[in-house]
């Protein structure tokens, strides 16, 4: 038998979907369990790059989070949430600020998830970003963080997750 055409087949395959395959986990459960450290949070959202950056606030902390959005004309409204961490950690460094790690190749490329995440779906990639007022402390922050990983699960998001939900998870990884 001749593999070369089925070798082909393969190669061809992996190039066009094995590379953007993740696996997602979206728990009704977890998205309904709604009591976070906050009220409520105005998102906006930049085309993922250097282009709209004067968009993010450079004055406030707050959260973020990366997902797969192609706005169309013909497509639904649809997302997909890859990874959500938050600006002012432990600081007062404001998500401009936060953003533009996401921006810097030395950074990225050590965090070897964010690089694949960023170098597979940057065309596609949107940056959403939610800023808090300066009263929110850090620990706010970081238990803000966990709920909203805990309740979106994203896929690119490791560590930042309510330490059940983060044991349980581990089961599938």
């Amino acid at each position: 038998m001749n593999l070369d055409s089925l070798i082909d087949f393969a190669d061809e395959a992996t190039a066009e979907i094995a590379k953007f395959t993740v696996d997602v986990t979206l728990s009704p459960m977890k998205m309904k369990a709604n009591a976070y450290a906050i009220p409520d949070l105005n998102w906006d959202s930049i085309s993922y790059g250097a282009a709209e950056i004067n968009q993010v606030p450079n004055d406030k902390r707050g959260v973020y989070a990366f997902a797969i959005c192609q706005r169309s004309d013909v497509l639904p409204p649809h997302g997909y949430i890859l990874y959500i961490g938050i600006a002012g950690r432990d600081s007062e460094r404001p998500l401009r600020a936060r953003y533009k790690d996401y921006l810097n190749e030395k950074k990225v490329i050590k965090r070897a998830r964010i690089a694949r995440m960023i170098g597979t779906w940057h065309e596609v990639l949107r940056f959403f970003f939610a800023p808090v007022d300066d009263g929110f402390s850090s620990n706010d922050l970081k238990n803000l963080e966990s709920q909203l990983n805990t309740a979106l699960l994203p896929p690119f998001s490791e560590g930042d997750l309510e330490a059940e939900t983060k044991h349980k998870r581990r089961a599938f990884r």
